[in-house]
């Protein structure tokens, strides 16, 4: 259970940092301008609502897709 725990936080993580690269190229070059004005306009938790969103529907289709391969190695099996 704790292995599985682990697994989705650094899959959370790693979709957070690439979707708050995706959405904000100048946070390689001008870090500490982009942290200023998001401390600016206090919005911290929007980075957390936009990946938990993608999240869970990444997560949807990963739920899909494994049911989906346990019905065709069931039936394989019989």
């Amino acid at each position: 259970m704790q292995k599985k725990l682990i697994r989705e936080v650094v899959v959370f993580t790693t979709l957070l940092i690439f979707l708050a690269l995706m959405m904000h190229p100048d946070l390689l070059s001008h870090p500490q301008e982009r942290f200023s004005l998001m401390q600016e306009r206090e919005n911290f938790l929007h980075p957390f609502i936009y990946t938990f969103i993608i999240y869970t529907v990444i997560g949807v289709f990963r739920w899909i897709v494994k049911k989906v391969i346990n019905l065709f190695t069931k039936r394989k099996n019989t």
